[in-house]
């Protein structure tokens, strides 16, 4: 059976809507993926997970 390999988490930014690849956490059980602290882009702080992004109220028209 061949690998496959492991896809990050990605987040996207609230503000202007840029994707980023989560930044890996190193842990005791393995790893975890975190959004970035700041959007490169516009400065922002909040990111939501690509997975949940269609379904984020903010969203919403």
């Amino acid at each position: 059976m061949s690998h496959s390999p492991e896809r990050p988490v990605e987040y996207v930014c609230e503000n202007c809507h840029v994707i980023y690849a989560g930044t890996v956490i190193r842990t005791d059980e393995g790893h975890r993926y975190e959004p970035p602290d700041e959007c490169a882009v516009c400065g922002a702080r909040e990111f939501v997970e690509l997975t949940q992004y269609p379904h984020v109220d903010s969203h919403a028209t």
